[in-house]
């Protein structure tokens, strides 16, 4: 399988997957508009679950297990059904604590899964449903501004994008509250820190420096890295970009990146999104004469425009053999680098 290359670009038809970890109940139908937030598909799921070991409480014989249990696995019970009990001088009663069912009885023990709750995944952005997947979620299309980025943490948001030190510099902090922030570079714990403690509804790093990436993956907020790790420049066009979504309402997907199923973390600037077919999934090439940011050191940040695409995997200065692309930089430079250190740029 081929790697899918990131890409940035305005106007863009974008589609995205919302699934359920479980097979549940899809909510949607072909051609309904959705707004971020709304529920694609949900599952109904035990709240928790008990274990009770009926042997060591109760004193008997596992082989005998079997005259005490009173309940069959996959039987709903209600709060206080008696599940087990022991008869005698001193009686021993397993009373469900709740509603809910047996799910097993093994090795001595009976387990119940008690309670419900319910499980949702929300579109993400605004759109249109163009496909159902059974079971399962659906596809949502918009046609709107996209860049893509490098690493994220599996979070996602929709919310009002600003800029640390223009609406929120050091005297206006607070102004960053419940919104998206950009930053270009951060360089510390201390400097992370101080950016959370404002409480932010999600951040947007230009580049981060490594060792700031352990607490960014344990933060709870999404987050996003656009260009990579250490001290690198945003490229032109995505700060474009980045000041054209300032002060409207973004989705911020901070998926985790897997450039084999097509996945990056991704910033989307949602338009209107008209129910058509041409909004369904269509594979984006790469192309020579396409401009393109390029990802890793020494050359991350720049632009430059695809000059040849060899059709030969090439043995790279890492030892590791991948598909090329050649790209001729805007200061003139042609340079040889991995498909995947490049971020396709649609105009």
């Amino acid at each position: 399988m081929s790697m899918q290359t990131l890409q940035i670009g305005c106007n863009q038809q974008i589609y995205r997957s919302f699934t359920l970890p479980h097979s549940g109940t899809v909510l949607v139908r072909i051609g309904q508009e959705v707004a971020a937030g709304d529920p694609i598909a949900e599952v109904r799921m035990p709240a928790r679950f008990q274990v009770f070991d009926v042997v060591n409480n109760f004193k008997i014989n596992p082989r005998h297990i079997d005259r005490y249990i009173e309940r069959l696995v996959g039987e709903p019970v209600k709060a206080g059904d008696i599940i087990a009990q022991k008869s005698g001088i001193i009686a021993r009663i397993f009373r469900a604590p709740e509603d809910g069912m047996v799910v097993a009885i093994r090795d001595g023990k009976i387990t119940l899964a008690l309670g419900e709750k319910v499980v949702q995944v929300l579109a993400a952005f605004p759109g249109t449903v163009v496909e159902i997947i059974a079971e399962q979620g659906a596809v949502v299309a918009t046609q709107g501004t996209l860049l893509q980025g490098v690493w994220g943490n599996g979070l996602n948001v929709s919310g009002l994008l600003t800029r640390w030190g223009e609406e929120a510099g050091p005297e206006k902090e607070d102004g960053i509250a419940g919104k998206i922030v950009i930053v270009d570079h951060c360089a510390s714990q201390a400097q992370l820190n101080r950016y959370m403690a404002q409480q932010p509804a999600g951040m947007v790093f230009g580049a981060i420096l490594p060792q700031v990436l352990p607490e960014l993956e344990r933060a709870n907020i999404p987050t996003m890295v656009l260009v990579g790790f250490g001290e690198l420049p945003i490229d032109p066009i995505s700060s474009q970009m980045l000041k054209q979504m300032q002060g409207q309402t973004v989705a911020l997907n901070a998926t985790s990146p897997d450039p084999l199923e097509g996945t990056h973390p991704e910033l989307i600037l949602p338009g209107r999104a008209q129910f058509s077919e041409e909004l369904f999934p269509a594979e984006e090439l790469l192309e020579v004469g396409r401009r393109v940011r390029l990802l890793g050191k020494p050359y991350a940040g720049s632009v430059g425009t695809i000059i040849e695409l060899p059709e030969q995997p090439e043995m790279f200065a890492s030892g590791l053999v991948l598909e090329a692309v050649v790209v001729q930089r805007e200061d003139g430079q042609v340079i040889r680098v991995p498909r995947a250190n490049i971020v396709v740029i649609l105009e």
